[in-house]
Parts: structure tokens; sequence; C-alpha cells
């Protein structure tokens, strides 16, 4: 039978987001774990190894948020307070944008999953920085992001306010249909408001 068609069917995008996330990581870690040998070893030293060294730790936190992100979310699973402080962190991925999440516990996969999505989308709508502050709010979350410049494109945020999927939608921009479908999948109503320097969105 069609996979599509079966109650409670895998989500195979997340299986795959998962999958390419996994198997991404061992070899960026294999890099790192090289590259501090050769510090430790005095054959490679000085700002070429410090520029290799930073790229390569982007790169994992980038593959780690991906995984959040895009991977699966099984009931039950967890994403550790610490592990999203040090994703979240200023300079983390090489972002231009701040967050400001203060995160007191571990969080359900499925919570941490639909956050890092809508951060996805915001930082899509700041691409030359910007701040923005999330916080737990009753039964959901409330994200509020200022910039002295936002780039909309307001197909994109269409998508959330329950819009039409665009059919020449970018691959760069597959966060808002993703994010548009975890929260319909919660059942959660969206709000949203937007401003040439600000952006909040509730879910």
């Amino acid at each position: 039978p069609d996979p599509r068609q079966v109650p409670h069917a895998p989500d195979l995008v997340s299986l795959v987001g998962s999958r390419i996330a996994h198997d991404l990581n061992n070899p960026v870690g294999a890099i790192a774990n090289g590259i501090e040998l050769l510090g430790l070893t005095g054959q490679m030293d000085g700002p070429e190894l410090a520029l290799i060294n930073e790229s390569v730790e982007n790169a994992r936190r980038r593959i780690k948020s991906f995984r959040i992100a895009f991977g699966a979310a099984a009931p039950g699973q967890v994403v550790a307070a610490a592990e999203i402080a040090e994703l979240t962190a200023p300079g983390a991925d090489g972002r231009r944008l701040e967050i400001d999440w203060p995160v007191a516990e571990d969080l359900p996969r499925r919570d941490a999953k639909t956050v890092f999505l809508a951060l996805m989308c915001l930082e899509s709508a700041m691409p030359w920085g910007g701040r923005v502050q999330v916080r737990a709010a009753p039964g959901g979350w409330q994200l509020a992001a200022t910039a002295d410049r936002v780039r909309l494109e307001p197909a994109h945020w269409h998508i959330l306010e329950e819009g039409p999927l665009p059919a020449d939608l970018s691959a760069n921009a597959v966060h808002f249909a993703l994010l548009a479908r975890e929260i319909g999948i919660r059942g959660r109503p969206i709000t949203l408001a937007r401003t040439e320097t600000a952006i909040s969105l509730g879910f």
C-alpha cells in the first residue's frame, strides 16, 4: 500500500532529515578531531588552523540545528537544555541573528523542532542581523524579533497564515512550509504580526 495513505505512516521527510544530519555529523566530527590533533602536535598552528577549526565548529552546530528542525521527533524524546543553549549562543553557526532564549530545562523534541523552524523563518527575514526573544507562553511559544531592516517575502509568510503553498517554493524557504505543517499537526493557532522592523510569531 501507498505509505502516504496509511494511518500513522512514518514522517518520511523528517526521517530523511535525521538520516542526513546523522551521516554528516560523523565525518565533520572526525575532521574536528583531526584538527585538534594537529594543534596538539604542533604540525599546524596559527590563524589558518583557527579559521578551519571555527568553520568546522560552525558546521557541526548547523548540522545539529538541522537535525532538530528537520529531523524526526518521536513522542517522549527530549532535547537537552544545554544543547539548545549551545546551538543558540551568540555567534553559533556564523549566524547574524542574536537569540535570547533562556532554557531552564530539557524540552520535548517536538517543541524544540517547532521553535527551531520558526527561528529559521525569522533568520530568513533578517539576513543582515537582528535580535529575537523566545519565550514559553501558556500552551505554546512566543517569538518577538526586531532588526534595523527586515526582508519580507509575502508569499512565504502567507503560508503560515494558511495560505497556499507556492508551486515555485524554493529549497531555501522550505522551513516555512514545514513550520506551517508542524503547527497544523499540533492543532495550534498562529498569531503573526509584521512591520518594517519587527516580526512577532506565536503558536
